[in-house]
């Protein structure tokens, strides 16, 4: 059976698909702490997540970039997602 144009290979449930995303120590290392993002995270700035730890690993420089230091593995809802991918 031949691979499909497009797919997209992450870690998911029926319900979640985990995506990873790069912050600065500031917002990253909170969010770790209490499970929630912390005051400082703002929902309406435009940020990248990556289905892919590698990849975010590759982006962020390995977590060596300014501001990309602390990668967080994020579990969002299916319908969140595919509302992302409708709307990129």
């Amino acid at each position: 059976m031949p691979e499909p144009k497009h797919q997209i290979r992450a870690l998911y449930t029926a319900a979640t698909v985990t995506v990873y995303q790069a912050y600065a120590p500031e917002i990253g290392l909170p969010a770790v702490q209490d499970g929630r993002f912390p005051a400082a995270w703002k929902r309406e700035r435009m940020t990248w997540i990556k289905p892919s730890f590698l990849w975010m690993m590759y982006r962020c420089g390995w977590a060596s970039k300014e501001d990309q230091e602390t990668v967080l593995a994020i579990e969002i809802t299916r319908e969140g997602f595919e509302w992302a991918l409708r709307n990129a």
